[in-house]
Formats: structure tokens, sequence, C-alpha cells
């Protein structure tokens, strides 16, 4: 069956894995890889923080609330800096897949 689709040439990008794949490993090792930990660990200490101000400040209602927005902030940090870095090795393994 004859399309006129078929006489367009397909252009197609050739991108070389394995040069992706030895560009991107040292910049996710070296530099992504300790920034999330980093903004990881924020999000553990704005977690911990918010559970101390629950516990210091039980009588104190504004304190109180301020300590569980920490809290509610440090999960939401967590969550964030977790999905970061499954998205980054979901990709990297992408990467390596195909060299």
């Amino acid at each position: 069956m004859f399309s006129a689709f078929s006489l367009v040439p397909v252009a197609q990008a050739a991108v070389d894995t394995a040069v992706l794949g030895q560009t991107l490993n040292p910049i996710i090792t070296y530099i992504i890889d300790p920034l999330l930990m980093l903004a990881f660990a924020v999000a553990v200490l704005v977690f911990t923080y918010g559970v101390i101000q629950v516990i210091i400040h039980d009588t104190e209602a504004e304190e109180h609330e301020k300590g569980k927005k920490s809290m509610l902030y440090g999960v939401i940090g967590i969550f964030i800096m977790i999905s970061a870095w499954g998205i980054i090795n979901l990709v990297a393994n992408t990467v390596k897949q195909f060299h």
C-alpha cells in the first residue's frame, strides 16, 4: 500500500549514550547526590525541630502550631528529596542500560 508519509525521510537524532553516560555519571555522583543528601538532611532537621517544638510548647497554642507546620514542611521536604533521588536514578540507570 502506498502512503504519502513513506516519502518523507525520518530525521533521527543520534545520541551517543556512552558519551552521555560518561558525562552524566560524574555530575550525578559528585554534584547532585551530595546536594540531595544535604537537602534531605535539612528536611530531617526541620522535621526534628518541629517535633521538639510540639513537645516543648505543648501548652502554648501558637508555638505548638508552628511546630506542627515545621513537621509538615519536613515531611514534604523528605518526600520531595526521595522523589528527586528516584527520578535521577531512573534516568541514570536508563542511560547506563543503552551503552
